[in-house]
């Protein structure tokens, strides 16, 4: 373990304040909502070319197009979704416009990538599960900031796609992950 316990680790929450209002707002399109979250936040901190101007402008808060766009690729039938299909899906994004990134998922668990990821700065899309005892039921959000207490507890801060930008949830509620390399 190379973080401090008891602290959080990860990306700054303010800089998620610009999606509050990318709500799954109905159906089963939180994967869609989740990934769409992540790539504005490469599109605004690392990579501005990652989403086409035509779709979303950089620092915008506005996603309606571009998350229309997306759910034709990740969730063109508004079903409930599992890891490989929401990476798959954004990995069609990413060949569409011949980009070089590739959608990459986890089936179980998943703090160690998730981890990884947001010590590297980059955002990963985590599942929960409600047999996990998930108070969202089976849910996609985006999550940023991790915790680990002295006394073994694990936590996640995430966008949540209903509206809070800082939620904080159990790890042990997590059954996959999707994140970019």
């Amino acid at each position: 373990m190379d973080y401090p316990l008891d602290e959080w680790v990860g990306i700054e929450e303010t800089r998620f304040e610009r999606y509050r209002n990318w709500r799954t707002t109905k159906g089963y399109l939180c994967g869609t909502t989740a990934s769409a979250v992540l790539l504005a936040y490469y599109q605004d901190y690392l990579d501005e070319k990652i989403v086409p101007r035509f779709l979303r402008r950089k620092n915008s808060g506005n996603g309606q197009v571009f998350l229309a766009f997306l759910q034709l690729l990740i969730q063109p039938v508004d079903l409930p979704t599992l890891a490989p299909q929401v990476s798959h899906g954004l990995s069609r994004y990413f060949n569409h416009f011949d980009l070089p990134y590739r959608g990459r998922s986890t089936l179980t668990g998943g703090w160690y990538r998730a981890v990884k990821r947001i010590k590297a700065g980059k955002p990963v899309v985590i599942g929960l599960m409600k047999a996990k005892g998930s108070t969202y039921g089976n849910h996609w959000v985006t999550a940023y900031a991790f915790k680990e207490t002295s006394d073994g507890q694990r936590y996640f801060k995430v966008h949540d796609n209903w509206g809070k930008t800082n939620q904080v949830i159990p790890a042990h509620w997590i059954n996959g992950t999707v994140s970019l390399p």
